[in-house]
């Protein structure tokens, strides 16, 4: 039974007439008698009583009315929702940050995503240890915006440079020294550090970060699994942090001192060749304009 068939029924049970019928629905006299036929075949009941000169509804043709209405109603209602849901249809995008200050990167350009891709709703999710190989198997992360710390593997996963980030000591206002406007890694020598595991696979803050712990005693190291939690100790006065800055961080009571001998750190964004996917190849061009316009 499909809608047609419903339709032709509808149409001759108020007509009484198939060839007015047909014209009504735009279709032959033939075709129109063909769906009745098929119609009544189906449930195995005569639904109209035909001469030459006149056309009766049976009764279960009377009895039939009803359900087909019905029927046709629930099938429009259904139609029109699945055509609502293709104009509203929303595009995900997953969107993975290693920390805090790496997310303030991000208003400005999902403002541009939200004008450019307003049925874009992207989700954004803070995971310090989510491997780049993720955005290959993890059907929630597209994009992961991390310093490089890895090699793509195979050729599958791009990693897309968006800024150079100076390595900074970060520590707090009314620190010792937190007077100057920048230092060498010389002038870390005796000053207590947070050390946070998660930089380890950063070849630039560790070559920087071992040099100067490999010179502090015990009770000047202080042992923290992410830069949030070093960033409250160096607040606090406890002791400073090495970690690059970015330019969209806010200072929020701590003093950024680039260390001038240590390289710049390359920040940027990994994601997978194999995901056709149009929303997530537009993030990447609106960063790449957004955070490195000079590329």
């Amino acid at each position: 039974m499909n809608t047609v068939q419903l339709e032709c029924f509808i149409e001759v049970s108020q007509t009484l007439n198939f060839s007015r019928a047909a014209q009504n629905l735009k279709m032959t006299q033939p075709a129109v008698s063909h769906q009745i036929n098929s119609l009544e075949a189906e449930l195995g009941t005569k639904l109209f009583n035909r001469t030459s000169k006149s056309v009766e509804l049976t009764r279960d043709g009377i009895r039939f009315i009803g359900p087909a209405n019905d029927a046709l109603k629930i099938l429009g209602t259904a139609k029109a929702r699945i055509s609502e849901k293709l104009e509203t249809e929303v595009l995900p995008l997953g969107i993975v940050c290693r920390n805090i200050q790496m997310s303030t990167v991000l208003p400005p350009l999902l403002s541009a995503v939200a004008k450019e891709l307003p049925a874009c709703r992207p989700s954004v999710k803070i995971s310090p240890f989510m491997p780049v190989y993720s955005v290959t198997e993890n059907e929630t992360a597209d994009v992961i915006f991390s310093y490089k710390t890895e090699a793509p593997a195979q050729g599958r996963i791009v990693f897309r440079e968006l800024m150079k980030c100076p390595i900074c000591l970060i520590c707090a206002e009314n620190s010792e020294l937190a007077q100057h406007d920048q230092i060498t890694q010389a002038q870390l020598k005796g000053h207590s550090l947070a050390l946070v595991s998660r930089q380890r696979s950063i070849d630039e803050i560790f070559r920087v970060t071992s040099a100067a712990a490999a010179q502090l005693h015990q009770n000047q190291i202080y042992l923290c699994e992410t830069l949030d939690c070093a960033l409250v100790l160096a607040e606090a006065g406890l002791c400073g942090c090495v970690a690059p800055r970015l330019g969209t961080q806010k200072d929020g009571g701590l003093k950024y001192i680039p260390i001038t001998d240590a390289p710049p750190v390359s920040f940027g964004i990994y994601y997978s060749t194999l995901k056709a996917n149009p929303v997530l190849k537009k993030f990447v061009e609106i960063s790449c304009r957004e955070l490195n316009p000079k590329r």
